[in-house]
């Protein structure tokens, strides 16, 4: 008989870091009991999955998008028992992959013989309880041995040009992962700030006849595309600093697809970053980030096509250039931006502004209760960047002593300032399970 009294593990964020760790908790051990303390309605999808629009593609092939990293085909095993899936194309649906998470957290909820505890709240405060830690949450306290952070993406970040009044009205919208587009009315000229995969999502999801989109970003860059097929290897390595690094890149790329080389990099990724110091890691965040996410994070091909086909008609104009500002005049945006490479200001005159530049990179600027109250604390820190906090190489974060805090463990983006490349589930779900063993081990490490 499974014992209920075995040590506890409180997980903040049911998204797929978060869920992928507690299915890994609950079966390394037949004692352990996990709590998934998730403030959104939906547990498992997270932000990223939680989408019914059929345009919102993975911008990965479902070949190495399953869950576990010793079963690569299963995410295709369980696709092909679904009745609505045909299997056309390598990259499917967001939300059909967040149904495959859902199903995981079911399996995980049948097997777990009560050890499985989901709770819908918002934590707000951690707080040290003997030798264990207190969280706070909205619907009351949970204790527990240990703690995993997966809070997955931080906040948007806002643009700090935006007038006051403007951010509190209709016209603007803060959140696009919250985009109703259905209450936007008969609005036809959308300025979208940002370029990258965030703005692609927005453009497709309000696409209809007779709109115009404008997409402003400081370099003018969009996300590049997949190939049809897979292209072959590439075999090369990399050395050096983030200069060095790209100029390899770009001899290499004289002969190889450059998809190829990129994804060799992808693969290196972790240790070149590691192997920067911080003047080269600052150095490659202002200089080199814009062309490694346009090449890194790609568009699926049909969603390509699709930009490619709203490029070609005019319903989309992609504008390289600074923001200066954005106000309400008149019940719609005026925004100001000064082009790239050009010393005058550009006006224009939008019925909707929506901000894509993405989630925020600086931790210590989150609004977040819950990341206020463990920087204010000291349990936690943010890494020399700012990307995220500041944890050592088991992902255990650092206090205001640079000590590791026992029992409280960081999984996902959280962990960008000492890894770099971990938002995507090919890095997160060898994360996810290397974190759970490591808990399971030891709860109170």
């Amino acid at each position: 008989m499974t014992q209920q009294n075995g040590p506890h593990v409180a997980i903040v964020g049911a998204g797929f870091s978060g869920l992928l760790t507690a299915i890994h908790l609950l079966n390394l051990s037949p004692r352990i009991r996990v709590t998934l303390i998730e403030r959104r309605p939906v547990f498992g999808p997270g932000a990223a999955y939680d989408t019914d629009n059929p345009s919102h593609l993975l911008n990965v092939r479902l070949d190495n998008m399953s869950a576990f990293p010793d079963r690569p085909t299963d995410l295709a095993d369980w696709l092909a028992k679904q009745p609505s899936w045909r299997g056309q194309d390598g990259f499917i649906a967001r939300g059909l992959y967040g149904d495959y998470l859902k199903h995981l957290l079911n399996q995980a909820w049948a097997g777990a013989s009560g050890r499985l505890t989901l709770l819908r709240a918002e934590a707000r405060s951690l707080d040290r309880a003997g030798d264990g830690w207190t969280i706070q949450t909205s619907e009351g306290p949970v204790a527990a041995e240990a703690v995993v952070l997966a809070l997955g993406n931080l906040e948007p970040a806002s643009p700090v040009e935006i007038a006051a009044d403007l951010r509190a009205s209709p016209p603007y919208v803060e959140n696009p992962w919250a985009l109703d587009a259905d209450r936007l009315g008969d609005a036809q000229t959308v300025l979208l700030v940002g370029a990258g995969l965030t703005m692609v999502d927005a453009a497709l999801t309000l696409r209809q006849p007779g709109r115009r989109f404008v997409a402003l970003s400081r370099h003018g860059l969009l996300p590049q595309a997949h190939a049809p097929l897979p292209p072959p290897p590439f075999r090369g390595d990399f050395t050096g600093g983030p200069a060095r690094m790209f100029a390899q890149v770009r001899e290499a790329t004289k002969t190889q697809d450059w998809r190829a080389v990129f994804d060799r990099l992808r693969q290196s990724s972790r240790d070149i970053w590691q192997g920067w110091n911080p003047v080269e890691r600052r150095r490659f965040l202002r200089h080199l980030r814009a062309l490694w996410d346009v090449h890194r994070h790609r568009l699926s091909p049909v969603a390509a096509r699709e930009i490619e086909a709203m490029l070609a008609s005019g319903e989309l104009t992609v504008r390289a250039g600074r923001l200066t500002g954005l106000r309400l005049t008149g019940g719609a945006v005026e925004a100001a931006w000064r082009p790239r490479g050009r010393r005058d200001v550009v006006r224009g005159r939008f019925d909707l502004a929506i901000n894509c530049t993405g989630p925020l990179n600086v931790i210590a600027q989150s609004s977040d209760p819950f990341i206020r109250d463990l920087l204010a604390k000291g349990y936690a820190r943010p890494d020399p960047l700012g990307l995220g906090l500041q944890v050592d190489d088991a992902g255990q974060p650092l206090d205001r002593d640079g000590r590791p805090s026992p029992g409280l463990h960081a999984v996902g983006p959280l962990t960008r300032g000492a890894f770099w490349e971990i938002t995507a589930v090919p890095d997160l779900r060898g994360q996810a399970q290397a974190l759970a063993e490591r808990i399971a081990q030891n709860p109170t490490l």
